[in-house]
């Protein structure tokens, strides 16, 4: 293999470096990117010979498998000599394919960037990719988005509509066409130009204001509870703590899971929207505090992720949900050291609602096989059970003790089951709900007061509600 030189030409004619054109003419052979550039111009005035990759676009099905190509084209080039490889940007992915490949044997000349002049209207911190990336790039609206080689309308759009759910589509953005000119227009407008070819480039201006936003990302939402909490911004979040907030960090979860129950979309995105307030809250409170930061938040989940996951991430093997949590269950006691199962059952959160906590408890104890052998096995314990809390009422003492003991054995039934006490019992409670409410309407329709009666005839009222449950 010769050498191979990558050379950055630029998009119009007599912008190489004094270098380039050095390298250009000691080169064996001339290869371009495309002969849509000023470079191929000028080197047929010269009558300097060479050839191009454009037919490439015709057979490559993807922009990776073009980069592909194109770097082993200019590869078997160099078979035969050295070569020049001159494309508009150096930043293109067939040269990075190229310099894989390649290795030592090929260096890089760069030359002016393809959005030169677009640079002037870049005030402050800039995010710069190829059109083509676009499904990879993450936007951040208080970066400027300079975004280069918008090569077609169709590749246009798709940039308009990842742009436009970070900047506003009425955005203001400065585009530098084929020719140099540079135009003023909105974001809307970007799939809507005269042209397109690989030198158009679009820059789309930072939005700092965030009232201005219409769509808000992660990073957004940051800035948003960070100015909240800064002098000046709002009495009552500026006064919230850890201890504080608490409350709101159990609520906000119960209203998510609720709005899963009932199967409300959009209630659901909003829900897990006041869930992220108390996470952000909370990492904005700790950083103020130089105790954590959100990064320290989301770098911990995703080591735990990683770590946990080693079928995915290792050389673990899980075929299947269950396999997946006997490996989970495992990884996890070698994570936090425990070498015991009580530590195992210790470890369960005290915080947790008392039948969640108990259920969590059971299958741990289950995981070393301390467990009924089935559901029916375990039905005659909550007659025992029964039984011990009646003798306790009777005798006015240990009731409570001998009552936890019962729905700990209702507990561990359901889970044999695979029934979710919380869920059963919440849906056993809005039953409830639901046939008081019509007894109380049937009472009422006949000109009553629930509060005015007797249990005895209440239940009259409520056997012909479930009478007509079942008609």
């Amino acid at each position: 293999m010769s050498q191979i030189i990558v050379i950055g030409c630029g998009h119009r004619r007599e912008q190489l470096t004094s270098e380039a054109a050095k390298a250009l003419e000691s080169a064996e052979k001339v290869l371009l990117h495309t002969r849509r550039c000023g470079l191929g111009d000028e080197l047929a005035e010269k009558g300097v010979a060479f050839e191009t990759l454009d037919a490439l676009y015709e057979t490559a099905e993807d922009f990776d498998e073009h980069a592909r190509l194109a770097a082993q084209a200019v590869l078997e080039a160099s078979e035969q000599g050295s070569v020049a490889y001159a494309v508009f940007d150096v930043r293109d992915r067939s040269v990075s394919e190229l310099l894989r490949l390649a290795g030592a044997n090929a260096r890089v000349i760069a030359g002016p960037p393809v959005e030169e002049g677009l640079w002037a209207y870049a005030d402050g911190a800039t995010d710069c990719w190829a059109a083509a990336e676009w499904e990879t790039c993450v936007l951040h609206a208080d970066r400027n988005a300079m975004i280069r080689e918008l090569d077609s309308r169709e590749l246009a759009s798709d940039v308009k509509l990842l742009l436009m759910d970070c900047y506003p589509e009425e955005s203001p953005i400065y585009v530098r066409a084929g020719d140099g000119e540079i135009v003023r227009t909105t974001l809307v407008e970007l799939d809507r130009l005269p042209a397109y070819d690989h030198r158009l480039c679009a820059l789309v201006p930072a939005q700092r204001d965030l009232t201005k936003l219409e769509r808000y990302g992660f990073d957004d939402f940051n800035r948003v509870i960070a100015i909240l909490r800064a002098p000046g911004g709002c009495p009552w979040d500026r006064k919230q703590t850890h201890a504080t907030l608490r409350t709101n960090l159990v609520e906000e979860a119960y209203e998510a899971v609720d709005a899963i129950d009932r199967e409300d979309m959009d209630a659901f995105y909003d829900e897990l929207g006041d869930v992220l307030l108390q996470i952000v809250l909370h990492a904005e409170i700790a950083r103020e505090h130089g105790e954590f930061t959100i990064r320290d938040v989301t770098s911990a989940i995703a080591h735990k992720m990683i770590f946990r996951h080693q079928h995915v991430f290792g050389s673990a093997k899980a075929d299947t949900a269950d396999e997946v949590l006997d490996l989970w269950q495992k990884v996890k006691k070698a994570e936090r050291g425990q070498s015991t199962q009580t530590e195992v059952l210790r470890s369960v959160t005290k915080s947790l609602p008392a039948l969640m906590r108990a259920e969590k408890v059971q299958k741990r104890a289950a995981d070393v096989g301390f467990d009924w052998e089935n559901a029916r096995a375990a039905f005659y314990k909550i007659g025992e059970e029964t039984e011990e809390l009646s003798r306790a009422v009777d005798g006015a003492a240990g009731v409570e003790e001998e009552a936890g003991d019962l729905l700990f054995a209702v507990v561990n039934v359901l889970r044999l089951l695979k029934v979710d006490p919380e869920i059963a019992l919440n849906r056993a409670t809005n039953k409830f709900i639901a046939r008081f409410a019509e007894m109380e309407r049937l009472i009422l329709d006949d000109d009553r007061r629930p509060a005015e009666m007797t249990l005895a005839e209440m239940d009259a009222y409520w056997d012909r509600v479930k009478l007509s449950e079942n008609a």
